[in-house]
């Protein structure tokens, strides 16, 4: 494929230089754009009251795995010659969703903590009316307990970090599979 020795060593030394590079910086890049994502959707479901709608939370997994594509294929073709491996492109789907939970995470604690705390009772409202749906005979001390746990600052920001770092994994499996390219030279 090389034409001459100069040209093989020339690319490996390309090669080699976006291995040091890493997966952290460029993870980080496209977590932070991915966060500011998430963060304009809460704004917008905030302001325009959307807090009800079930569909609209659909749209942050959205948001996710189109962050994931790009973003891996970006680091594919920026970072690595334009291959990457499956368990490469996985790593740094992760890694981005991470990056991403943690700063929505810090975000959703400043929010409902500072910002809106009045936003946490739409979502004690809407979540009293969902348990109130599934299971009309629960005590209202069971009601109250149910919504002290799980509404609240700290609470949320758990479930945000915990709950997108882990869909992210889940759907970098999957996008994983589509960025995925082997370098011909190396099989």
């Amino acid at each position: 494929m090389y034409q001459t020795e100069e040209d093989q060593k020339g690319f490996v030394e390309q090669n080699t230089e976006a291995t040091k590079t890493g997966m952290a910086i460029p993870a980080l890049q496209y977590g932070f754009i991915t966060s500011l994502g998430l963060i304009a959707l809460t704004l917008i479901i905030y302001f325009v009251n959307l807090q009800s709608v079930k569909w609209v939370s659909w749209l942050g997994y959205f948001i996710l795995i189109v962050a994931l594509y790009l973003g891996s294929k970006a680091y594919r073709d920026e970072y690595n010659g334009g291959f990457i491996t499956y368990g490469r492109a996985l790593g740094f789907g992760t890694l981005l969703s991470v990056f991403a939970a943690l700063i929505l995470a810090v975000f959703t604690y400043v929010f409902y903590k500072f910002i809106a705390p009045d936003a946490l009772n739409t979502i004690r409202e809407i979540a009293e009316e969902q348990i109130l749906r599934t299971n009309p005979n629960i005590s209202d001390e069971q009601i109250d307990m149910a919504l002290k746990f799980g509404a609240s600052p700290g609470i949320l920001t758990f479930g945000t970090l915990f709950g997108y770092a882990f869909v992210g994994f889940i759907l970098s499996l999957i996008t994983s599979a589509l960025v995925q390219r082997k370098d011909p030279d190396m099989l």
